[in-house]
């Protein structure tokens, strides 16, 4: 268990800007309802090298910083909240929700931030005390909490906590990015103002799905009921991150090349059969389900702003036979069949909307969910002293849950896997074995 100790608890106040004032209350779109259940996501920065910036320093930028963007960026300051009366859940950015602050958490550790950020460390209790513990026993909750830790021996770990309604990877990344910005040069990038204004999200009937996506996924509002396994169970989990190359990327679309695969679905499909096959799937015929995000920003009609923060992502599932995954030609059934649900997607991203609630997907040995983006630039993010030397989503702690995002190095991209423990070590030397021998 990691020897973090809390330091100090404050309070980082919103600074008053020239933005347009915001609204008392965002109403959630369909899109965000569908998570109002999920816990915070957990982002975590690791810095090993900060030499040139001693730890109170990085502290007074991080705080300036985040005062003067929060403006700009208002529903990460508001409050999740429940209105009984419209029976659903909105981001509650009044003065008095805000004015409270964010929770900004110091801390220090003993454990050399060294050994936390290498590639294959079973990383999951190494790393759930470096961000703030938000727990959400009912609504109201924080929108966003802070928690920056000293490592004795040298090092800086970054740790934030976001709810998932607030928004999807892409948008959460732009806030990360517009306040890396502001530390580091004291302006945001050109053309970052984000848009926020949920009525972008349009579609027949989206306020009736949004409040069918509350009652049928968070019906004990405001109670809250968390998707995170208990401990007793996260304890037989394991988590690894793999560091895959442009060469061996590279090869595994070759392997695929007459349905030209692009790089995510490459990855994810090497995953796939290799999770099908240390799972001893070989002889099981049932369905095997393979679920990941897809960005509607630009498959909406007309398009929606790229600087559209709010969640914008629909939920892509292909379909096949779990014995045919484990098979000798699994990587190109997985391949076409992830081809086609995104086709499928992208003519109508939303097709079936109206009956999302209705698949309670249950993760069982036969399901592999994928989160992120092999896009998603977080080891780009700058705060002034120097870019990330690992990053890490320390939650989606479920078995069978796949997170990826751009690699530190150009045609590079991380996939950190979690599984139950017993499988990880057959996973990662199939995973990373010629071809051929899948």
């Amino acid at each position: 268990m990691l020897g973090v100790r809390v330091l100090e608890v404050s309070r980082v106040a919103v600074q008053l800007s020239p933005y347009p004032v915001p609204d008392k209350a965002i109403e959630l779109s369909f899109l965000d309802s569908m998570f109002v259940d999920f816990p915070h996501l957990q982002f975590i920065y690791l810095f090993t090298n900060t030499a040139n910036a001693n730890f109170p320093e990085i502290i007074g930028s991080l705080k300036s910083s985040l005062t003067r963007i929060l403006p700009f960026f208002h529903p990460f300051a508001g409050k999740l909240t429940y209105i009984p009366s419209a029976t659903r859940a909105v981001i509650d950015c009044s003065a008095s929700a805000i004015s409270e602050g964010i929770t900004f958490i110091e801390a220090e550790s003993d454990l050399d931030i060294h050994s936390i950020a290498k590639d294959e460390v079973p990383e999951l209790e190494s790393f759930v005390q470096l961000v703030p513990n938000v727990t959400i026993p009912e609504l109201p909750t924080v929108v966003l909490a802070v928690q920056v830790t000293r490592f004795l021996k040298g090092g800086v770990a970054l740790g934030i906590a976001v709810h998932h309604t607030v928004g999807d990877g892409k948008g959460i990344l732009h806030f990360f990015e517009a306040w890396a910005s502001i530390c580091r040069t004291g302006s945001m990038p050109p053309g970052s103002v984000p848009v926020h204004n949920r009525a972008v999200i349009k579609y027949p009937g989206d306020d009736e799905i949004a409040k069918e996506f509350s009652r049928k996924l968070a019906p004990t509002l405001p109670r809250i009921t968390e998707l995170n396994h208990s401990l007793q169970e996260r304890a037989h989990l394991t988590r690894r991150t793999f560091l895959l190359d442009r060469a061996t990327i590279k090869s595994w679309k070759k392997q695929g090349i007459h349905l030209s695969p692009s790089t995510f679905i490459s990855i994810s499909a090497r995953v796939v059969v290799t999770v099908a096959s240390v799972r001893g799937l070989a002889n099981d015929d049932g369905p095997f389900l393979v679920g990941f995000p897809v960005d509607c920003r630009s498959r909406w009609n007309p398009p929606i702003d790229d600087n559209y923060t709010g969640n914008c992502s629909s939920p892509c599932f292909a379909r096949l036979t779990a014995s045919k995954v484990a098979g000798p030609d699994g990587f190109i059934r997985a391949c076409a069949a992830m081809k086609e649900a995104v086709i499928k997607s992208t003519k109508e991203p939303l097709v079936g909307c109206k009956g999302w609630p209705n698949r309670s997907l249950k993760f069982t040995e036969r399901v592999v969910m994928f989160s992120g983006s092999v896009g998603h630039k977080f080891y780009e993010t700058d705060f002034g002293w120097g870019k990330p030397d690992r990053f890490k989503l320390a939650t989606l702690i479920r078995d069978g849950v796949v997170v990826m995002v751009k690699g530190k190095e150009e045609g590079t991209v991380e996939v950190a896997v979690t599984l139950y423990a017993q499988h990880m070590d057959a996973f990662a030397k199939m995973f990373l074995s010629p071809f051929s021998r899948i």
